[in-house]
């Protein structure tokens, strides 16, 4: 079951849009290209697991209980406590059609069965004049080091206006144990992992009319802050470069 996320608190849009222009894109951590999808025929059982990993950016941000430990990011730590993995996925139409047949997939759904899934998984998450991005978490800590509200949570246009989320959606954590092992010490060490995801929903037009995911409009940028720190800025190459964009 989803829950929604509380408010989470960004810097004005109109501000945004003033400080920020087209030209030079700095601190990018990661940068996926799916220009390339967007000239394939169909989504196929064949081809969706590689969709889904051209439309996905990994990327790590500090746990929020423990960014102010010194030394924190830089000990030994099998159970990642210290830091939160993350894992972005831009959902368009193409990419969605590919969550939903990676999904049946892993499960073994015939065809009628992945057809009713797919219908049920559009009606759930779907919403007219939106697109989303699905940020899968994990964390060694606790669950409250998820918490959508420890950070800002936006995006940007080739233009570089911020544009916050006009819905987030949270779903319940859950737990993994597995066992990792490191050549260091010559020695496995078990672990149990939170798990978790949030899907943040965006109006697909601009306040400007703007199609963000239109041939005007070729990157978008995701920004992770808090307290005014950027933690992470990935993007997401839509569209060949033109003068309008900021990704090489």
């Amino acid at each position: 079951m989803k829950k929604k996320a509380g408010k989470i608190v960004l810097l004005s849009v109109l501000a945004a849009s003033c400080a920020s222009g087209p030209g030079t894109l700095k601190d990018i951590h990661e940068t996926a290209d799916v220009v390339t999808m967007k000239t394939l025929s169909g989504v196929t059982a064949g081809n969706a697991a590689d969709i889904l990993r051209a439309y996905s950016i990994p990327f790590e941000i500090p746990n929020p209980f423990q960014e102010d430990s010194q030394g924190s990011l830089g000990r030994f730590d099998p159970s990642h406590e210290s830091v939160i993995k993350c894992t972005a996925v831009l959902l368009d139409s193409i990419s969605t059609e590919a969550d939903i047949m990676h999904r049946c997939r892993a499960d073994s759904l015939d065809e009628e069965t992945c057809r009713a899934f797919g219908n049920k998984y559009r009606a759930a998450n779907l919403r007219s004049g939106t697109f989303r991005i699905r940020i899968e978490m994990e964390s060694g800590f606790s669950e409250k080091s998820m918490d959508p509200a420890h950070w800002s949570l936006y995006i940007e246009n080739a233009d570089g206006v911020m544009i916050e989320p006009s819905d987030i959606t949270v779903m319940p954590v859950g737990a993994v144990s597995d066992s990792v092992y490191y050549d260091y010490n010559e020695r496995y060490y078990h672990r149990t992992l939170l798990k978790s995801e949030m899907t943040l929903y965006f109006t697909r037009k601009t306040f400007f009319g703007q199609d963000m995911l239109g041939p005007d409009n070729p990157s978008i940028v995701l920004v992770v802050s808090r307290e005014k720190k950027v933690l992470a800025r990935v993007a997401w190459k839509l569209a060949s470069r033109t003068g309008r964009s900021r990704l090489p």
